[in-house]
């Protein structure tokens, strides 16, 4: 017995139908024509279900220094915003950034047709601007994608423990706690210097 979950207008509310008759198509989505009869009410009529194919987006995964080409599909109309996960078959993806021709907006519709931007949320490489004195170094750490980072937070890097004094999201938001896999950078001043003023 074929079943459809639809919604029944005398159980005002979704339930499992019967299908007794029916004609289906994939070409441009999907469709069903068909008679059904629902299993809480046995109420039996006609019933029509379209649904419009989803919208094929250009993806590009980074990981770590190499970036790889794939899609994203998603329904029309979708809101995609910079920050957020999406699943996606190879696991957990977050967007980090919207490419429409020359602008790099924080959100966009699937509409648009974007280029997303995204890596994968397993785990994070976290991007440290460290200011020694007149210098400022570069590192690059991993992290589990859920670790919190928050200003004022004291962390070991390169050996020397450091202090978090401003977290940037991707998109370019300044925050004052945030995850590993949404952030774009953290600067931190070393401890032995944290008594000066930067």
């Amino acid at each position: 017995m074929e079943e459809l979950w639809i919604f029944c207008e005398i159980c005002d509310e979704e339930c499992p139908h019967e299908v007794l008759k029916s004609r289906t198509s994939t070409k441009k989505g999907f469709s069903f024509q068909g008679v059904v009869k629902c299993i809480e009410c046995n109420t039996t009529g006609p019933t029509e279900i379209k649904e419009v194919k989803p919208i094929e987006l250009r993806l590009r995964i980074s990981n770590d220094d190499e970036t790889h080409k794939g899609f994203l599909h998603l329904d029309r109309g979708a809101l995609i915003k910079v920050g957020e996960t999406r699943p996606h078959p190879d696991g957990l993806i977050m967007i980090t950034g919207l490419e429409i021709g020359s602008k790099r907006p924080n959100q966009a519709y699937s509409d648009d047709n974007p280029i997303v931007w995204a890596k994968r949320a397993t785990h994070a490489r976290v991007r440290f601007a460290i200011h020694d004195g007149e210098s400022t170094i570069s590192v690059k750490k991993e992290f589990e994608f859920d670790e919190e980072f928050r200003i004022g937070r004291k962390i070991r890097i390169e050996g020397e423990m450091a202090i978090i004094k401003d977290i940037n999201l991707y998109g370019g938001k300044s925050v004052k706690i945030a995850h590993a896999i949404e952030i774009s950078r953290v600067t931190c001043v070393y401890g032995r210097r944290s008594k000066r003023k930067y």
